[in-house]
């Protein structure tokens, strides 16, 4: 039986435009898994997850009948929401070849991206300066990340020598899902027909039978079905090229294009990516779906054979996805002490422990608290204004290791709150440094966090929900930030325990507390201060955090009620109280 993974254990992530494209990227999963255990309420996409080799996969389709890049960065945008360990994306599908005396590419070879000077193998071939007629691209998109470009240069040299296992991989798919015999194996070569590139095809035809034979361009047989894999440019944009003059002007133009397709530029500037297509036609008058299918497979088998050839430990430490600040790793031979003495107050709000660990998808950025005591209970979570990658950063310290001091001197509240946060009710005390060891240590924090609270109090959502808040004049709290720990362990050299537990007083033993998957420890909040003023300041409805309300009195309509004009703002960072302990930026 497959062992479920955690949702952060899924680094890599597989975008299809089309069912038939998930389809086959589905079959070629060596296991498939459960339904995600949590997903940003905001993120309306539906995944598939799984195992290829050794990486868990997350697979994602565009909308039904929703194509280009448009769609696709809203997809990526919000998977990278769901799933914040994805390090790159593979864009696996089918895309319309073009054939040349250099590349002779044939329907259901595969063509992969692969960078050329100082282009990262795609080209934005429909967004630049038009000069003397033509298009000049100048869109930069990001570079492949190395960890893919090494293993397809490793793959492309295993294949010079004992060929690629794209068939076989095939053969197996076929094998598991019966069903998928007829329409996703190979069509045959004799259905395999390359026209002139000047004559076009009677679009109300629907096959090439009637088309004239003489026009066909003379190609050598080849000598077994195999499909061939070709590395080099592929371009992308919102067209979609059916003509053979144009398909040829726009390929020399543009780097020697191998294939067009209308995702991979949406993709790039969000997350690094490597894309892979199948060739289902030659981007001429003459499309048909017949190879739609077989190519489908045929690009979802390459991908499954490139992911065999990424090592997991590469994926895990290289490559961070765009919102992540990967920070040096590092391990303490030291221990950090605690003292009221010794640290000064942060220049920001420190971090509030919370009075247990949290599941990362229960706590929200950019939510309204009412009690900070209970920060995933009775919150508010904007539907209108959507927090984006690019409104939050997120710092990383990979195989987190450090000794926290408590030593005497050490401040009550901070050993108060291990205490009671990290180790059992039937202990008193602890004694000793702890060891806080956990795979990965990250903060997360709005960037423009005022800003931000500005949009969201604008909205009629929002001043709705917090009327109650206002008129009984009860504190409320926006989530700027919060810190997490992966996997975590936190072993106490020595903890004594209660003289009324089981176990014999001054009777030490060392404990150990273990945490499972990203698990929200503390939390940054921000107070909401609410201003009023009098009616007769209607010129402020213009702010977007005012708004009019009215104080309806017994024995009076809403008329001539009472008119006041309310205003939210976030207030000036305040320190920690008594009973609080902020996590300093040393600690966690």
């Amino acid at each position: 039986m497959a062992i479920i993974p955690d949702d952060f254990e899924y680094s890599v992530a597989i975008v299809c435009a089309l069912p038939l494209e998930m389809a086959a990227t589905t079959a070629m999963l060596d296991e498939t898994h459960k339904m995600p255990r949590w997903q940003d309420p905001r993120d309306k996409n539906n995944y598939t997850l799984g195992r290829m080799g050794q990486h868990y996969i997350v697979i994602a389709c565009l909308p039904d009948g929703v194509y280009g890049m448009t769609a696709a960065t809203s997809l990526i945008t919000w998977m990278i929401s769901s799933y914040r360990n994805i390090k790159f994306a593979l864009i696996v599908g089918i895309g319309g070849g073009v054939p040349s005396t250099s590349h002779d590419i044939r329907l259901g070879d595969v063509v992969v991206s692969k960078p050329r000077g100082t282009s990262p193998g795609i080209i934005h071939y429909d967004f630049g300066k038009a000069v003397n007629g033509d298009i000049i691209p100048n869109a930069s998109l990001d570079m492949p990340p190395k960890v893919l470009l090494t293993a397809m240069s490793s793959l492309a040299a295993d294949h010079m020598m004992s060929g690629n296992k794209i068939s076989s991989h095939i053969s197996k798919m076929l094998q598991d899902y019966p069903l998928m015999q007829e329409r996703f194996s190979y069509p045959g070569a004799e259905k395999d027909l390359l026209y002139e590139a000047n004559y076009n095809h009677d679009a109300n035809i629907p096959t090439c039978d009637q088309c004239d034979p003489a026009k066909l361009v003379p190609r050598p047989i080849r000598k077994n079905e195999e499909p061939k894999i070709f590395y080099g440019t592929i371009g992308s944009g919102n067209l979609v090229i059916k003509d053979g003059a144009t398909r040829d002007r726009l390929a020399k133009q543009n780097n020697d294009i191998l294939c067009f397709e209308m995702e991979a530029a949406g993709l790039m500037g969000q997350l690094p990516c490597l894309v892979i297509r199948g060739i289902c036609d030659y981007a001429d008058a003459h499309k048909n779906k017949i190879w739609q299918k077989y190519a489908a497979a045929t690009a979802a088998a390459y991908a499954k054979e490139l992911l065999y050839a990424v090592p997991k430990r590469d994926i895990s430490i290289e490559i961070p996805s765009p919102t992540l600040t990967l920070q040096t790793s590092f391990k303490s031979q030291g221990s950090v002490q605690i003292s009221t003495t010794e640290v000064q107050a942060p220049p920001s709000p420190p971090f509030i422990l919370t009075d247990r660990f949290h599941l990362k998808g229960s706590i929200s950025l950019a939510a309204l608290v009412l009690d900070r005591r209970y920060p995933n209970q009775d919150t508010f979570v904007s539907s209108k204004v959507c927090l984006q990658p690019g409104d939050f950063s997120v710092s990383v310290d990979q195989n987190f290791n450090e000794l926290v001091g408590t030593c005497a001197k050490s401040s009550p509240a901070f050993k108060k709150a291990l205490a009671k946060f990290f180790f059992p009710s039937s202990t008193r005390g602890i004694e000793g440094d702890i060891q806080v060891m956990s795979a990965q240590s990250s903060v997360y924090t709005l960037l423009q966090p005022r800003a931000l609270f500005n949009k969201i109090s604008g909205t009629i959502e929002f001043q709705n929900w917090v009327g109650d808040a206002w008129a009984g004049k009860k504190p409320l709290y926006f989530v700027v930030g919060y810190r997490t720990v992966t996997d975590a362990q936190f072993i106490g050299k020595e903890i004594k325990s209660h003289s009324n537990r089981r176990i014999p007083q001054n009777i030490s033993y060392k404990p150990r507390y273990n945490t499972d998957g990203e698990r929200v420890y503390a939390i940054c909040f921000r107070k909401v201060k609410f201003e009023q003023s009098p009616k007769g300041t209607v010129q402020v409805l213009g702010s977007t955090n005012k708004w009019r309300v009215f104080n309806k009195q017994r024995g009076h309509d809403i008329d001539s009620g009472l008119e006041q004009i309310i205003s939210a703002d976030l207030c000036d960072d305040e320190e920690v109280g008594a009973n609080e302990f902020g996590v300093l930026p040393p600690l966690l």
